[in-house]
This record gives C-alpha cells, sequence and structure tokens, in this order.
C-alpha cells in the first residue's frame, strides 16, 4: 500500500484496460477519485450507489454523470435492498473480468463498511483480489467544526446484522465473544453490545503510530474512553474485558492484528467470534480480509438511522492505493 496526492493519480495508473468503479454517496470525497482519474485509459466507469441513500446521493450522482460524460452505468441506483446491490455488482465484475487484460480499480471512499466487506467477499469467491487495486481518499476533517467530543457522524441504529457472506461458524452450545474496532461512532458501538449481549467483549482502539493523524488519535480516544465508561455502567462484563490495538491505516496490519487476537480467544475460552468494524474504511478491509482466511468469524453490520449528511467530512489531497497482487 502506498499513499500519494490526488493530482499524482494520473502518473500512477499508466496502462488502457481499467475498469474504474466509483463508490457513490452523500459524502463529497466520492468525487475526488473520478476528478484526478485518467479516463482516456478505462474501459468502463461504474459508479456505485449504496441502497438507502438515493435522496442524499442525488447531487453527487448527478456531477458523476456529467464528469463522465453520461458514459458511466450505476450499479444499485434502483435496488431496494443490499442484496440487489450485491448481486448486480457480482455480475459486473465476473463479466468485467472475462476478459484477461481487464485491472479493476475501486473508489471505495464512499462504499457504506457493509457495501465495502461485501465487495471483498464477491472479489475473494472470484480469485479477482489480485487484478484489483482499492483507491481510497482520507479526510482532512470529520464532523464539520465541531470540537473533538462533539463530532458526530452518525446517530442511532436501525437494524444490526450479519454481514452476506460473512456469517461465521455460530455453534449453539458456545458463548459468543464479541470484538468491536472502536471509531467515533459510540452510540453504534453502545447498540451493538446491549444487542449481541456477549459473555466477553474486546474493544480495540487505533494505535497511536496507527492512526490516520495525532488529532484523529486523540479524538478516537476521547470515544474509546466513553465507550469504556458505557461497558463498565453495565456492570455485566466484570474481568472479561480485552483490549488490543489495530492499524487504521494499514489493512494487511489490521488482518494480521485480527487474525492474532482471535487465535488467542480461541485458545482460551474457544467461544462464537463476532466483528463489528466502526472505525477506518482501511481497517475495514483488514476486518474482510481476515474473516475471508478465517470463516469462523462473523462480521456484522449496525445500520445508522441518520448520517451527518451536511458535514460528514472534508476532502484531504491524498489517496491511499491498496494493491493485492
Amino acid at each position: 500500500m502506498n499513499k500519494v496526492l490526488l493530482t499524482d493519480l494520473k502518473n500512477k495508473f499508466q496502462l488502457d484496460h481499467y475498469v474504474l468503479m466509483i463508490g457513490l454517496g452523500f459524502d463529497q470525497r466520492c468525487l475526488s477519485v473520478i476528478n484526478n482519474f485518467p479516463q482516456n485509459r478505462t474501459k468502463k466507469i461504474v459508479g456505485i450507489s449504496n441502497v438507502g441513500w438515493s435522496n442524499s446521493n442525488g447531487k453527487n450522482t448527478e456531477e458523476f454523470k456529467l464528469i463522465t460524460n453520461n458514459n458511466a452505468s450505476i450499479i444499485g441506483e434502483n435496488a431496494e435492498s443490499i442484496l440487489d446491490v450485491a448481486d448486480e455488482l457480482a455480475k459486473y465484475i465476473i463479466i468485467s473480468l472475462e476478459v484477461p487484460t481487464n485491472q479493476l480499480v475501486v473508489d471505495i471512499t464512499s462504499l457504506s463498511h457493509e457495501l465495502l466487506i461485501i465487495l471483498m467477499g464477491i472479489l475473494a469467491a472470484n480469485d479477482a483480489l489480485s487484478r484489483t487495486t482499492l483507491l481510497y481518499v482520507g479526510a482532512a476533517q470529520y464532523g464539520g467544526n465541531s470540537g473533538k467530543e462533539d463530532v458526530w457522524l452518525s446517530r442511532g441504529v436501525k437494524t444490526i446484522r450479519s454481514v452476506l457472506g460473512f456469517p461465521g461458524f455460530m455453534y449453539p452450545s458456545k458463548k459468543l465473544h464479541l470484538v468491536v474496532l472502536a471509531g467515533f461512532e459510540v452510540e453504534r458501538a453502545n447498540e451493538v453490545i446491549s444487542c449481541y449481549e456477549p459473555s466477553s467483549l474486546s474493544i480495540g482502539k487505533g494505535g497511536r503510530d496507527q492512526s490516520v493523524s495525532l488529532d484523529h488519535f486523540e479524538s478516537n480516544q476521547l470515544f474509546f474512553d466513553k465507550l469504556k465508561y458505557f461497558i463498565n455502567e453495565q456492570n455485566t462484563y466484570n474481568q472479561h474485558i480485552h483490549h488490543f490495538e489495530f492499524s487504521c491505516v494499514d489493512p494487511l496490519l489490521t488482518k494480521e492484528q485480527i487474525l492474532d487476537h482471535v487465535e488467542k480467544i480461541k485458545a482460551s475460552s474457544d467461544e462464537n467470534v463476532v466483528i463489528c468494524p466502526l472505525n477506518t474504511k482501511l481497517s475495514t478491509i483488514g476486518v474482510a480480509l481476515a474473516a475471508i482466511e478465517n470463516q469462523t468469524i462473523q462480521v456484522c453490520y449496525a445500520e445508522p438511522e441518520e448520517y451527518n449528511v451536511e458535514n460528514y467530512s472534508t476532502p484531504g489531497n491524498e489517496v491511499s492505493i491498496i494493491s493485492f497482487a
């Protein structure tokens, strides 16, 4: 993985057979890649719409069509469920890869965490990871001009569900261990813990040297402490709480950290393991890779009631390039 300025993308992609896929959302970062990628080197361009976000996506979707001169297609634009989007996405990827020279380039910046994990599952199931490059545009700032303690990205929880393709092996005779990768969304983490009522917990925090920035690390620490306070208030878990650190910026390192932690859990108690990734998209890739390798892991998703559409983030000027070749 490496990181470059968005303006340098044209120099990084010099071939002529790219299938460029852009995750479309309300966050203005979803247009950062398409505004800087060499479209003349693409065979196909397609937008990926997050189901249920169509009203919020409207302005960015229309601008995406203008930027691509209306030559792009959109997956999931009229989808009614995540299953519809997943089906369309899988079919498009399979058809695109029938041409041996084609390479997938996917901008995951504005995909939901759930759709990102499903995408990783589809790529792995079709042996397509080695022909795929993921792009992620970081945020210069989250939550507008709010103070660190007032930053919010989403509110409420509509539903909590297992991610399609990542059901894990759930044995009724075994207890449940819940692993939460904490981020800025404490309310969602609280709801996941309350819903699953696990017998034991692991709460992960982004490491200081593996955070997006010192500012992000400090914000994450504040919300991590709030989550610990909520757990202590439950007066349920006693000594059954584990803490660990993970990388917010290196998916392959996150994968190894998750696998190591899960191995320790299973060695000591052999419990069912459910992971809820609530940190960066890059760390969520790591969770997906870990669950692909260790299929006993279930990955869950807490769908928010509301997003901070107006002030979700301010685009940064750098893009992370993740290759699996």
